[in-house]
């Protein structure tokens, strides 16, 4: 009998800490005045898609290092990257990320990994960019040319590297592979950069071995937003933007294919845009919530010249 008075006070204890330590704190509960903010944001963030920027957001989390007790801060547009809060004083760790990393590309730090908050003064968290260079550089890539915006959907032109190239030519462009090499008969090969997202597929059609610059491509796939598309299409926009009936880029899709698992949060929306002269196949994902375009691929009909 003692030992199962031990036992249970135990768990009891074990549950009174569990509900105490590492919970979830409200953000205005404290005396200690603070402002946590994104600051230097890069010019370059406006160069974004509408869309993208209204959905991107960064999670910024302080917990008490004595209650262990963690406050989540949501820093967006709508908030202008800044929040006020009140905490009960004492010293915090700051831990932060960013959204969207796959379509947005931006990464965050906290100027200090610990803070102290103090009665009687503002404490203030500063969250930066990490890598401000790349992301402005990658933007200024993916930034729409002319060319891009005036050609038709089923040209096979992209825009990468700030160049308008067909698919095909977009394979020694990006340095995916030497166009020399030889692909056996009826062979297939993929060409990817996973640091892009890009993928593309070739086959040899012929009875006999080709090099890959006399071979089809059979398709492109882009699931990072490192592609631009006619139209000025891009990963990230809102799929209202592109696949609606009257106002959308790319107008009424062909048809929608999908699926939905009830109660596992899991779909594959698509709308697919077909071309009955050229055979070309638009298939355009959407994420899991709708709000945005996740993923690309564009299919050739290679056998229609």
């Amino acid at each position: 009998m003692k030992k199962m008075r031990t036992y249970l006070f135990l768990l009891c204890s074990l549950l009174l800490c569990l509900a105490g330590c590492g919970s979830q704190g409200k953000l205005n509960e404290g005396d200690c005045p603070g402002i946590v903010s994104f600051t230097s944001i890069p010019k370059e963030f406006s160069l974004m898609e509408e869309n993208l920027q209204k959905e991107f957001y960064v999670t910024v989390h302080l917990t008490n290092l004595s209650t262990e007790k963690e406050y989540r801060i949501t820093l967006n547009q709508e908030n202008g990257f800044k929040q006020n809060v009140s905490m009960f004083p004492g010293n915090y760790k700051v831990t932060t990320a960013a959204s969207l990393s796959t379509l947005v590309g931006l990464e965050v730090k906290a100027a200090d990994d610990i803070v102290t908050f103090d009665r009687g003064r503002d404490t203030i968290v500063s969250i930066t960019p990490k890598n401000a260079e790349s992301f402005a550089e990658h933007w200024m890539e993916t930034h729409p040319q002319a060319e891009i915006l005036s050609a038709d959907k089923f040209s096979r032109l992209i825009q990468v590297n700030r160049k308008v190239v067909t698919i095909k030519d977009a394979i020694p462009e990006l340095g995916l592979s030497d166009m020399t090499e030889n692909l056996d008969a009826y062979d297939k090969t993929t060409l990817s950069d996973t640091e892009r997202g890009i993928s593309i597929v070739l086959q040899n059609q012929s009875s006999s071995p080709k090099p890959l610059s006399e071979c089809e491509v059979l398709s492109l796939t882009v699931t990072k937003n490192s592609v631009v598309f006619p139209d000025g299409v891009t990963l990230g926009m809102s799929p209202e933007k592109v696949c609606h009936r009257d106002t959308g880029l790319y107008g009424e899709p062909t048809k929608f294919r999908g699926f939905f698992l009830y109660g596992w949060d899991l779909d594959d929306n698509q709308a697919v845009y077909e071309d009955p002269i050229s055979g070309d196949r638009i298939t355009i994902g959407l994420s899991a919530d709708g709000k945005r375009i996740r993923a690309i691929v564009y299919e050739l009909g290679v056998f229609h010249k």
